[in-house]
């Protein structure tokens, strides 16, 4: 049943002629590959450019007999053919994600792709080792940002020189019948026009390791129903960011932001709650690294994100992410917030709600992105999912890669 499940997946693979598609089979922007006939659940990760999956053998011995197949589509184990009796005697690779929190280790390892009608041998990491100091499990990941001589040879590049794919390019293009990820990713190809798409150039930093990055001038909170450049005295003030980076990410949840842009936020909801006495605190959080939460009565009261970012020409385009694309899940009290704060020297990380309100085509090849707006949902806070409690996402995984 397991490997019927699979197939309703890569059997889409080629459903474009452009590029090879793959759809997100669940709300956390995960994609399916079968490898050696195993469906393998790996996130999609724009903010990294590793490519592994988990080792059955060493998964098990962590987690225990049997939790393979209570982790549906998490383990990967050697065929007969190719076996992995050398797994400890080959070269470790290692990669830190969570500023830190938690370290990966994998070695390389050789498998067949399976795409649909057709397939190819292709390598990729098994991991072998993982620490942590959130608590949650280990997970594949399917980096698409740009490869680097120090690491194996990324995924795109691998369908590159197998002649599945033309150039070094995806698109990622979210549903908007649901609040969280799903819809399809898809690899190669070229960007789709629309009218109001705008190009981005990706920007390139001598010496230092290249990233999905777009330079950024501001972001401004506002009205949700406004906007930003909007005259008369309710003109919202820009929080300048300028010489800053914005680094787009399909690996994390959340946005990121400077502690200046949270603070704007909380003067924003307080203005329109008003003066009631009884409210002291707007935002609320466990710690440094979780994500906020708000009174779900409060939610109406929410702002616009606006990222004043650099386009083609020297153009500013101004990306808008509103509330229906960064609240979470909710219950009668709580609502979970996909923001975070944070100072993490110039960079603002633009996670999963920019591409819930935007699709995406990036271009590696010719350092560009495309960028389209989804329409907004009408009467959007009726559609927030009502959950026993709300949707938690742990602490953010920046990927801000260090390697061992």
């Amino acid at each position: 049943m397991l490997f019927l499940f699979a197939s309703s997946f890569y059997m889409l693979y080629l459903a474009e002629s452009d590029g090879v598609t793959l759809p997100f089979h669940d709300e956390y922007g995960h994609i399916v590959l079968v490898l050696d006939g195993h469906p393998i659940s790996l996130l999609a990760d724009s903010g990294s450019a590793r490519f592994f999956v988990v080792y059955g053998g060493w998964f098990e011995r962590q987690y225990g007999r049997g939790s393979c197949r209570r982790h549906n589509m998490t383990c990967y184990f050697c065929p007969v053919e190719a076996p992995c009796d050398d797994i400890e005697q080959r070269e470790r690779f290692g990669v830190r994600y969570a500023e830190g929190l938690d370290v990966y280790q994998y070695v390389q390892h050789r498998a067949v792709l399976h795409l649909g009608q057709s397939s190819l041998l292709i390598t990729f990491g098994l991991l072998v080792n993982y620490t942590t100091k959130i608590g949650l499990a280990p997970h594949s990941t399917l980096g698409l940002s740009f490869g680097r001589a120090d690491i194996p040879k990324t995924f795109l590049q691998q369908m590159k020189d197998a002649n599945v794919i033309d150039t070094l390019s995806y698109s990622v293009r979210y549903s908007q019948v649901s609040q969280y990820a799903t819809g399809t990713l898809v690899v190669g190809g070229t960007a789709t026009e629309a009218q109001g798409t705008a190009h981005l150039p990706l920007k390139l930093i001598p010496g230092e390791r290249r990233g999905i990055h777009v330079s950024i001038v501001s972001m401004t909170i506002a009205h949700a129903g406004a906007s930003p450049a909007g005259g008369g005295s309710g003109r919202p003030t820009p929080i300048s960011l300028d010489g800053s980076l914005a680094l787009f990410d399909t690996g994390t949840c959340c946005i990121a932001v400077p502690y200046l842009v949270i603070a704007a936020l909380v003067r924003h909801v307080r203005e329109r709650i008003g003066t009631d006495s009884r409210v002291r605190t707007v935002l609320f959080r466990k710690d440094s690294l979780s994500s906020y939460i708000i009174r779900s009565h409060h939610v109406r009261f929410l702002p616009a994100i606006v990222y004043s970012l650099v386009g083609e020409g020297g153009k500013i385009v101004d990306v808008k992410i509103f509330p229906e694309h960064y609240v979470g899940s909710c219950n009668v009290i709580w609502c979970e917030l996909h923001i975070y704060a944070h100072n993490n020297g110039g960079e603002v990380v633009v996670g999963e709600p920019f591409f819930r309100a935007y699709d995406a085509h990036i271009d590696l090849e010719n350092n560009t992105t495309a960028i389209t707006a989804h329409p907004l949902r009408p009467s959007w806070e009726k559609t927030l999912q009502v959950a026993e409690q709300p949707r938690s996402s742990g602490p953010y995984r920046v990927n801000q890669e260090a390697w061992e």
